[in-house]
């Protein structure tokens, strides 16, 4: 049951993938903030918590620089 819920909601990359959309968000229009994570159906608290979640994985930190990156 768990594996599917993981490959439902896409697994970690899925996770960075929804994080590196937010940032490039927040970074265009940082005083909507609290908009922009209501949009992804996110408050303050579980996009910090995401946040620390990618930088305490080195290999979802590399995908999230990277997705930081692309245009």
């Amino acid at each position: 049951m768990f594996l599917a819920l993981v490959v439902a909601c896409g697994g970690s990359g899925g996770k960075v993938d929804q994080a590196v959309a937010i940032a490039k968000e927040l970074r265009e229009r940082p005083d909507e903030a609290e908009k922009i994570l209501g949009a992804h159906q996110m408050t303050a608290e579980q996009w910090e918590t995401l946040m620390y979640e990618i930088a305490d994985d080195p290999a979802m930190a590399e995908q999230f620089e990277a997705g930081l990156q692309k245009k």
